[in-house]
């Protein structure tokens, strides 16, 4: 049993670079909000696990929105020495939750250019944009038009999973038309920058990551830890008394 756990905690690597829940404005420069990466966010994405051959999954969970015009969002990371943006959301045009995915190979960057994910990413760039690749913020398109899009009342998650692992989804929360009284506060900086437009939207201290949530919902493995050593050192606690159970069960026979 012990060793069945522990090959599904192995085999399931993943970890939430954002969660941010917030009101995306009209007077946000160029439509873009920009977050940090999650505290215990990796600051290496290529060691001790290569995330940059697995997949970025995007949940967006929209509870307030202006009009029904048609509307996708994006997320690009700011690293270095350039910037890198997952696919655009699917058109919505009404409150609900959408989900996407990403590989890394598909990230769309800067033509020539590529981010040195070793480096890990700076600030995420949340963007919100038209259909037509356009960011409809009030210094863009002006007021009248940038009131198609917003207000709008946003979750946003994105969660990076290593290849071969299981995307294990966030939960979603119950929202409406309040947010919490910090969500959003001092996160959006600068006009564009290196957020950059994220191209066409198509496709997009080093250390041991502390949020990575190695969970697998079908063994009955249910840790609800997200640091690795604390799970090992579990497992090493709990070997001994489970063995001798198992001894015990056995005389009793």
């Amino acid at each position: 049993m012990l060793v069945s756990c522990w090959s599904s905690l192995a085999s399931a690597e993943q970890f939430v670079v954002v969660d941010e829940t917030y009101e995306h404005t009209a007077d946000m420069p160029d439509s873009h909000y920009r977050v940090e990466p999650r505290a215990g966010t990796p600051s290496n994405w290529k060691s001790p696990i290569d995330y940059t051959t697995g997949t970025a999954h995007m949940h967006l969970e929209v509870s307030t929105k202006p009009t029904e015009t048609p509307t996708r969002f994006q997320a690009c990371f700011e690293a270095q020495p350039t910037y890198a943006c997952v696919g655009q959301a699917p058109a919505y045009t009404t409150v609900g939750v959408y989900d996407w995915e990403t590989k890394f190979s598909d990230f769309w960057s800067p033509p020539g250019t590529s981010v040195d994910w070793s480096l890990g990413s700076g600030k995420i760039a949340l963007i919100l944009k038209d259909t037509q690749n356009g960011k409809p913020s009030a210094d863009n398109v002006g007021a009248e038009t940038a009131a198609l899009y917003t207000p709008t009342k946003l979750r946003f998650v994105v969660t990076i999973v290593s290849a071969g692992s299981t995307y294990v989804p966030p939960a979603p929360v119950e929202m409406d038309a309040g947010l919490p009284d910090d969500a959003g506060a001092g996160s959006s900086t600068g006009a564009g920058g290196s957020g950059g437009s994220g191209g066409n939207g198509s496709g997009g201290s080093g250390g041991e990551p502390v949020n990575v949530h190695p969970v697998n919902n079908d063994t009955g493995c249910s840790f609800s830890t997200t640091n690795g050593a604390a799970q090992g050192a579990w497992l090493l606690l709990a070997a001994p008394a489970l063995l001798a159970f198992r001894s015990r069960r056995k005389r009793s026979r």
